[in-house]
């Protein structure tokens, strides 16, 4: 795991006096480098929790120094100490700053993108119907169940990247429900491209209707 630096200048490569277009630059190559998602396969666990990890540093230190009030906070933090070793930590903000992060970096994105690969399912049923027995036709329904994975995957680690708002448990949670519901549905899926049993494809369909509700349902509990 990277070590993480003294203050989030030094952790995006950067000195005190860079540009915002500066930021945005170190920031974008930090994450080509050093995203969890990047040859996921090839790691173990415990090495793509330590990316995990280090990319919600580079993310923290990113969302504080882009936003010129909470630079300005910032910086004179570290002034104040003297040593630069003090970080003005995500849980330092209020509440309502918070939320409002968490809804726009981690929830809305999730939810979004879970919505939109599973409104595709209906249009791939319907190719698929026409020869379920079709080698290419099985075979480019199963890059969409790949595709459904690594959308369901990448929603849970955007739920779980920073702490959750206590405003927003229950939303998370209804979230948390609709992608177990959506996981479910991947696994008839898969069942599916292992012995053709059409159920299995109703099954899915009726597993993601009930995410969608979920989801739908967490919606409403976030603009509580």
């Amino acid at each position: 795991m990277q070590k993480r630096q003294t203050n989030y200048y030094q952790m995006l490569g950067l000195a005190p006096e860079v540009t915002a277009l500066e930021i945005k630059r170190a920031y974008r190559a930090l994450v080509k480098n050093h995203h969890p998602d990047i040859d996921y396969h090839g790691r173990d666990v415990s090495e793509r929790e330590r990316a995990t990890e280090y990319m919600m540093q580079i993310n923290e230190a990113y969302e504080t120094l882009i936003d010129k009030s909470k630079r300005a906070a910032y910086d004179s933090v570290i002034a104040s100490d003297g040593s630069g070793r003090r970080m003005a930590r995500f849980t330092d903000l209020d509440e309502a700053e918070n939320r409002e992060v968490y809804l726009r970096m981690n929830f809305h994105p999730a939810r979004q993108s879970m919505q939109r690969v599973m409104k595709k399912y209906k249009r791939q049923l319907s190719d698929l119907s026409l020869d379920i027995y079709d080698d290419e036709l099985v075979a480019t329904f199963e890059k969409y169940v790949d595709e459904v994975e690594d959308t369901l995957r990448k929603a849970s680690q955007s739920l779980s990247a920073r702490v959750v708002p206590g405003s927003l448990d229950g939303a998370v949670t209804m979230m948390r429900y609709s992608i177990a519901q959506a996981v479910d549905g991947l696994d008839e899926m898969r069942r599916f491209c292992q012995n053709y049993d059409y159920d299995h494809l109703h099954m899915a369909a009726n597993l993601f209707r009930e995410s969608s509700d979920l989801s739908k349902q967490g919606l409403q509990l976030s603009k509580r």
